[in-house]
């Protein structure tokens, strides 16, 4: 980020015999953190993504006011509810595919008022002007969440101020930062050749502007603000062959600042000048306790850079200091004076190939010819031997806590009430969209059920007590078991009216605790099955559909009224799933220099398509070669694995692998790959290949394709509804296709006889030649570019065969899609329909 006092003010002054006007905001610019160079680029596709998705971001800020209260902005929106002050815990990827959690900072700094700050504590800068925290940019569609506020993709502010207002007057604003979140709106595919790590980072200034209405002078001037920095800058030119990467920077500092912190940029040199270019990378901050002084220049002080910083070749850059205090002093070179550091020498020359610049505004500089910096500029030295770097996939999904308070779980947030339940029956009903658990073998975590139901503890336990009392029963159960759940624990006991006695506790895993009166005691049942039968892990699943499975219960459920299906769970269920994919992107950030290669390789793990018999969870033995960000397409359908999948069928190893080889002839240069900028896009087929009820769970929920609405096939296209001047009495329909022998291809249609009354929309649909088939019959393609021709036909055909339709004005065509093989789905392209009158 970039404190408010870094920024120039600039005050024009005008003179005018008119009315002046005057204007005062932001004035915004580009501090370009890339260096590019394209060689032209295609966009392929566009689809438009119209709000940013939810995600927890991590934010680190520095040079602020010491001690003091910051409040967060987004896009201008107050956001201080969704930040965590504090360091960032994740997780990654360790040897053998385990998860292993790390700390971002190890300080273990709270930046808040309080011991154990929460989402919503107040974030407050340390001593030394640090702060840390995450943001949650929200969800808002489910239900529950529809205050939240949302925000539209392009280049958004994150603005951390001492104002609760968000104001940006200078004289009420002590001390502020901001930058830029960029959310792509448009999802484009393109390709383009360039040398770049990071987007270009928006710094915005405060500008004061003094206007006639008529013709005038004026000229600009510069005003300092208070606690202007007052840089110094030494110049310097890259020699090495193919260019370098600079590592860290060694400085000589004389005296030092109690508290303030001092920094180190890398910028582009204009005209011989030090340039307002920061290189990607190139800033490096170090607080004043980690700054070493010495008396004569002999004890430096190393600034690493968080990433190697890329130099050209035969370009000239500058090393620039700064801070906000005037108490820093740095060691300089002067041309024939001796050297302090012990040595006795004279300087008699410059070995930097630059020059030392000061200025007073880190605008304007000085250069001064016969003074150098003291510093030690170090490259690194890359290995011509080829190095492999293995990304393997996170666990996927949102992230949520258990019935226990503590176990993380990452999973899909399913729609209000996705578990049926049926009277008498020991299965439960998963609705559960695009699951990608096409196989039995799969395991699934449910967590979030409830009943809904709660009241009040009428008087306070201890962790060892055996009886409870509720303040009140409605909706409990009136005998029998009850299962209750207090806080993070499950309790079970015998109930009569308000009284639980015989208490077990720390039910499904929790633990047995203390609760105060009036704590809120949840019913943890459903149409009496016990919720620590639902929420748990479920080794296997059955009845599987595209969209839903069965998970096996102990208890019958009671469902009374006039139906015997349940829909129940609430709002907040969250389920594991699989991410399965036939066709992926790789979207890695990358810079592939002159002598310097980047390799990109798959290892996947096989699934089962919706309609399929494939095996799932075999891991690929060796990997295959795709190209770095290209569309891929897999010859069979291949799954990213939830972790308990991961766990229970592939030992704990994780289900996708990116082998990514970097190699290069010159000991100066390496390619390089931004781990913050990867990912990858899976496409899945959405297909499946129903013909009968015994393809549907339950067998009732089956729909035949010739009603008027619905069908139990996922991939199905309409026409639009064609209304003709003159009434026809046959059809003709023509297309290419492009089909495996693991896929079929339907074609339906439907007619609104010329004296008919009915809704067109209540009229069912009726299969061409029967059963949808082609006039020719279907053959098979050879490959995935082989598109054959089919031709369809209802009522007399050309030779005057077959029986006439009843005379019509409205018709619409349904296809329908089939396949078992999702890596293979049929294709069709150049439809045309004719309508024709004998």
């Amino acid at each position: 980020m970039t404190h408010r006092t870094n920024n120039n003010t600039i005050v024009r002054t005008v003179s005018s015999v008119r009315t002046d006007q005057t204007r005062t905001g932001l004035r915004t610019g580009v501090v370009e953190n890339i260096e590019t160079e394209s060689i032209g680029s295609r966009v392929v596709s566009r689809a438009l993504v119209p709000f940013i998705r939810p995600r927890t971001i991590s934010f680190e800020g520095k040079g602020f006011l010491p001690n003091t209260r910051v409040y967060a902005f987004f896009a201008g929106v107050d956001v201080n509810s969704f930040c965590t002050p504090g360091d960032v815990a994740y997780n990654s990827i360790g040897a053998n595919g385990q998860r292993v959690s790390y700390t971002a900072q190890s300080d273990d700094e709270t930046f808040s008022n309080v011991t154990s700050p929460v989402e919503g504590s107040s974030l407050i800068a340390n001593g030394v002007g640090e702060v840390r925290g995450t943001f949650r940019i929200p969800n808002t569609r489910f239900r529950d969440q529809e205050n939240n506020p949302r925000f539209r993709t392009g280049e958004v502010e994150f603005r951390l101020t001492s104002s609760s207002t968000n104001s940006k007057d200078e004289s009420v604003v002590e001390t502020a930062g901001q930058t830029i979140y960029n959310a792509q709106g448009i999802l484009e595919t393109e390709q383009e050749t360039i040398i770049a790590t990071r987007n270009a980072r928006i710094v915005q200034n405060t500008v004061t502007q003094n206007r006639s209405l008529t013709s005038s002078t004026s000229r600009d001037r510069i005003v300092e603000p208070r606690g202007r920095v007052d840089p110094l800058a030494q110049t310097f030119l890259v020699t090495e062959d193919g260019g370098c990467f600079v590592t860290k920077v060694d400085l000589y500092f004389g005296a030092k600042d109690k508290i303030l912190p001092v920094w180190v940029e890398i910028r582009d040199v204009v005209n011989g000048y030090p340039g307002p270019k920061v290189l990607p990378f190139g800033r490096k901050v170090l607080n004043a306790s980690d700054i070493n002084i010495s008396s004569n220049g002999a004890t430096p002080t190393t600034f690493n850079f968080d990433s190697p910083i890329y130099l050209k070749q035969g370009l000239e850059y500058c090393v620039v200091c700064l801070t906000n205090s005037l108490d820093y002093r740095l060691w300089i070179s002067q041309m024939g004076e001796v050297d302090l550091s012990g040595t006795g020498r004279t300087v008699s020359s410059q070995p930097h190939l630059g020059s030392l610049f000061k200025s007073q505004n880190n605008t304007t500089w000085n250069a001064v010819q016969s003074q150098d910096m003291k510093l030690n500029m170090y490259k690194a030295k890359f290995s011509t031997t080829a190095g492999t770097a293995t990304l393997k996939n996170e666990e996927i999904g949102e992230e949520t806590t258990q019935e226990d308070g503590t176990t993380k779980l990452y999973g899909a947030r399913l729609g209000a009430n996705p578990i049926v339940l049926t009277h008498d029956t020991l299965e439960a009903r998963v609705k559960h969209g695009d699951h990608g658990m096409y196989s039995t073998s799969n395991n699934v975590t449910i967590t979030g059920v409830k009943s809904e139901i709660s009241t009040t503890l009428d008087g306070a336990i201890t962790a060892t007590s055996t009886s409870l009392t509720l303040t009140s029963a409605t909706g409990f159960p009136g005998s029998g078991t009850a299962f209750v759940k207090i806080n993070n624990e499950i309790i079970s006991g015998t109930i009569s009216g308000t009284a639980i006695s015989s208490l077990t506790r720390g039910v499904g895993g929790t633990t047995a605790a203390a609760h105060v009166d009036d704590s809120t005691i949840e019913l943890y049942m459903l149409n009496n099955v016990p919720l620590t039968e639902i929420n748990t892990t479920h080794t296997d699943i059955s009845n599987v559909n595209i969209d839903s499975y069965t998970i096996t219960i102990s208890t019958s459920p009671a469902v009374t009224g006039g139906s015997t299906d349940a829909e129940v769970g609430g709002a907040n269920v969250f389920a594991t799933e699989n991410y399965r994919f036939e066709t992926g992107k790789t979207i890695i950030g990358s810079m592939e220099l002159p002598d310097t290669d980047i390799s990109l390789n798959i290892k996947k793990t096989t699934g089962t398509s919706p309609s399929g018999t494939e095996t799932s969870f075999t891991k690929d033995a060796t990997s295959s070669v795709i190209t770095l960000n290209e569309n891929f397409k897999l010859d069979s359908t291949a799954i990213v694995a939830s972790r308990i999948n991961e766990l229970n069928e592939l030992g704990g190893a994780s289900s996708l692998e990116l082998p990514i080889t970097l190699s290069t002839t010159n000991e100066n240069l390496s390619p390089v790959i931004d781990l913050d900028r990867a990912s990858l896009i899976a496409v899945s087929n959405r297909v499946n290949d129903v013909e009968s009820s015994s393809d549907v769970y339950p067998t009732a929920n089956f729909v035949d394709s010739t009603k008027p609405s619905g069908d139990n096939n996922s991939a199905i296209y309409f026409t639009k509804s064609v209304v003709l001047e003159s009434p026809a009495t046959a059809l003709k329909i023509f297309f290419a296709a492009q089909k495996h022998s693991s896929a079929d291809i339907k074609i339906m249609f439907r007619i609104k006889p010329q004296n008919s009354d009915e809704d067109f929309e209540d009229l069912g649909f009726t299969y061409f030649n029967t059963d949808g088939s082609p006039d020719g019959g279907i053959t098979n393609s050879l490959d995935e570019n082989d598109f054959r021709e089919y031709f369809y036909t209802a009522g007399l055909d050309d030779e005057g065969s077959g029986t006439a339709l009843e005379e019509f004005k409205q018709f619409q065509i349904k296809i329908i899609l089939q396949s078992t093989d999702a890596a293979n789905p049929p294709r069709i392209k150049d439809l045309r329909a004719i309508a024709l009158a004998t």
